[in-house]
């Protein structure tokens, strides 16, 4: 190893932290000595494999954090291009568009005509005498190799001159991820791509219902066998103690009740009734309250309660830096897919960093400890931490959720 990349490596890291205003604990430095370690193989690789990383733990250690400052510090001792960091929502968006893309351009390619391997079913053919088959030729050693499909391609042209790829946050909860995870992981591994992931699951419970968990298990075995899997233990949930910054994310608010005065301290005009307007992502249409250059407001109800998506949030998270969301209840009170749909925009609202304000009538510690037991709640609890709470003076801090 050398110790100048190593040391480079870690000051970087730690200046990152220094500049926020925090020490990295006794817990993220073991980390640190480990991510750094791993940034020394990754430059000095040849020809031998280099094993990826997996750093798991509960939700506020710092995980991600580390993990980008770290990734933020080799990528740029890496050729341009070679270093590629991707939350778990946007690689799965990012597949499924183009896989959809392949697929698309696969349609719209020439086809036969009738008699040239085209369908025939339902057609009227003039019978003809049978003619023998051809012989079949031998195998070649020149023939072609097969044109992966719409699947492998997409992942192919993700992987292309990655060296090491970041997954950030990642979480099985549907099958049909699973399986793109697995045939992910199968060709970035074949073709020697080094992966770090952050999660807040152990591998093994990746995929945790046990109707489906078999689904993970290919996915599950690749990482272990490719990758060093590490715990970031403590007992710190550092987002309880208001987060390092107030900017994105972490300058939102949580108000209650989210009366006009709260929302006039922060600079906020309630919208009227003539700016209800819709906003659309592809070929389909939301209701929302108001739609005003960089600020989106709109209700629970119309945000998590219709058939919105993670498609959405991740579109209006870039279209939108300040997301007001208003008249929300307690999550125990509304359906499991309402529930899952505003654990999902909280999600990405982190991920993005985009500013998010909260009107409720209920306390923002009361909301956090009602939440049902859904997958990822726990990651919900933490991140809403980061939010500055405002009980619009003499109101208490707490109240009784509802029955």
């Amino acid at each position: 190893m050398t110790r100048s990349r190593l040391e480079s490596t870690r000051r970087a890291v730690e200046a990152a932290a220094s500049r926020e205003g925090f020490a990295l604990d006794a817990d993220q430095s073991a980390l640190l000595d480990r991510l750094v370690r791993l940034g020394d193989e990754l430059a000095g690789a040849r020809r031998r494999p280099v094993r990826g990383l997996y750093v798991w733990g509960p939700a506020g250690r710092g995980k991600s954090w580390l993990a980008g400052a770290f990734y933020a510090a080799v990528a740029a001792g890496l050729p341009a291009g070679a270093a590629t960091r991707v939350h778990v929502y946007d690689l799965f968006r990012a597949l499924h568009a183009a896989i959809h893309a392949q697929r698309v351009s696969a349609l719209a390619g020439p086809r036969p005509a009738v008699g040239q391997g085209g369908p025939t079913r339902g057609w009227r053919t003039r019978a003809t005498v049978p003619v023998a088959e051809p012989t079949p030729p031998g195998p070649s050693e020149e023939a072609p190799e097969p044109r992966p499909g719409a699947v492998d391609s997409a992942i192919d042209g993700l992987l292309r001159g990655t060296t090491l790829l970041y997954l950030d946050e990642l979480h099985l909860h549907d099958t049909g991820d699973a399986t793109l995870l697995t045939r992910l992981l199968r060709r970035a591994f074949a073709a020697g791509v080094v992966v770090l992931a952050t999660s807040n699951y152990e591998p093994g419970t990746l995929l945790p219902n046990p109707l489906w968990h078999h689904v993970a298990e290919p996915g599950i075995a690749l990482l272990r066998a490719h990758l060093d899997v590490v715990e970031l233990a403590g007992p710190t949930d550092y987002r309880t103690l208001g987060g390092r910054g107030r900017a994105g994310f972490a300058a939102g608010a949580w108000l209650r009740p989210g009366t006009t005065a709260q929302l006039d301290a922060r600079g906020l005009r309630r919208p009227g009734a003539d700016e209800a307007t819709a906003v659309r992502t592809g070929s389909r249409t939301f209701p929302v309250t108001a739609a005003r250059a960089d600020e989106l407001w709109v209700t629970f109800v119309d945000l998590a309660g219709r058939p919105t998506s993670t498609l959405e949030y991740l579109d209006w998270s870039v279209r939108f830096r300040r997301w007001v969301v208003t008249d929300v209840p307690l999550l125990t009170v509304v359906d499991r897919e309402a529930q899952q749909r505003f654990i999902a925009v909280v999600d990405v609202l982190v991920d993005a960093d985009v500013e998010l304000v909260v009107t409720s009538p209920h306390a923002l510690g009361t909301f956090r400890t009602a939440l049902p037991d859904r997958p990822d709640a726990f990651r919900t609890a933490s991140r809403l931490q980061l939010l500055t709470e405002d009980a619009g003076g003499g109101v208490p801090a707490d109240d009784v959720p509802h029955a």
